[in-house]
């Protein structure tokens, strides 16, 4: 069953407003609206289906939370203190595990929790152990605020009872107005990190300088195929990670968070009833594979230890 809520903010003169439609099912991010921004009087700015139930069927992990390890796990294993942990593949083409399996995040029903703010919801899901692939009786609650400055402010929190791994993030598709073509893109980052023929790293944190995947300046993404991970600077504090603008609609989308890198990807694997590269999703998360790359930050949760994300879209009008 779906539950759908609406949170939206305005400014002080009432001149913007920004509306965010959100699912417990995934803790989805399933509509983000702008009034009174950029070229438009009104602007959907991220992708979407038609009504809640096509999310059920959704291969996209369309604006969902993903975990409990974003992104992808070599052949589904990884090594803890209490031994090998085998997540069933749901990447078959690659024999990867991709963004928590066939059980991951973006299948769950979450519960809304209480919250004074009108202007928040707050989800949270309790997963006992192993009935996903992954160790421990854990807690996740993922929590969305819409903030002063009309930014949509998203709230990771996780516990376990046992030592296991811990990895979230949001999947929207972001598109301001156009061809993803026109877009523009700048990426706060000076290392990436390469990937073999089954999208997982290699191991190495390669330098951008000279590379044709620097987004250190605005970048046109005309006929770019990214998804590519992306170190960004001042781990562990809240900074500035990316921003996306459509001149012709005169809007910008700056993503700031407290992650270790970001995930880009320009949509190449949508279809129907989308089309190839009809959105971007800027992903920001710990390393992808980082339980089996020793020279990764770890995403390992320890009992008592609480984990903490914070990920920021702000908006505004483009210069």
């Amino acid at each position: 069953m779906h539950d759908s809520h609406t949170i939206f903010r305005k400014t002080a003169d009432n001149k913007r407003q920004i509306t965010v439609h959100l699912l417990n099912r995934g803790a989805t991010i399933a509509g983000i609206t702008l009034d009174g921004f950029g070229a438009q009087s009104r602007s959907d700015v991220v992708l979407t289906y038609p009504s809640s139930a096509e999310f059920d069927s959704d291969l996209y992990y369309l604006g969902a939370t993903v975990g409990p390890v974003a992104n992808r796990l070599h052949d589904g294993c990884f090594d803890l203190p209490s031994g090998r942990h085998t997540v069933e593949i749901n990447e078959s083409a690659r024999s990867n595990v991709l963004h928590g399996g066939m059980h991951g995040l973006h299948q769950q029903i979450f519960q809304e929790s209480p919250t004074r703010a009108d202007n928040a919801v707050v989800f949270s899901l309790a997963l006992p152990h192993a009935t996903d692939g992954f160790p421990g009786d854990r807690l996740v609650t993922v929590r969305y605020e819409l903030i002063e400055d009309l930014g949509l402010q998203i709230d990771f929190a996780a516990s376990t009872d046992r030592t296991t791994v811990m990895n979230l993030a949001n999947h929207a598709y972001f598109n301001l107005g156009g061809a993803l073509s026109q877009h523009e893109l700048r990426v706060n980052a000076h290392h990436f990190t390469p990937v073999n023929d089954r999208l997982i790293p290699t191991g190495e944190i390669v330098s951008l300088d000279g590379c044709e995947l620097d987004y250190s300046d605005w970048r046109t993404l005309e006929n770019a195929s990214l998804d590519h991970n992306f170190v960004l600077r001042k781990e562990g504090k809240l900074k500035y990670a990316a921003s996306l603008r459509l001149r012709e609609a005169k809007l910008q989308l700056d993503v700031l968070t407290t992650q270790p890198a970001l995930q880009v990807y320009t949509g190449d694997g949508l279809s129907t009833p989308f089309r190839p590269r009809s959105g971007i999703c800027l992903e920001a998360q710990g390393f992808p594979n980082a339980p089996n790359q020793p020279n990764f930050p770890s995403i390992r949760l320890e009992p008592g230890t609480i984990y903490r994300q914070r990920t920021i879209y702000k908006f505004g009008q483009s210069s």
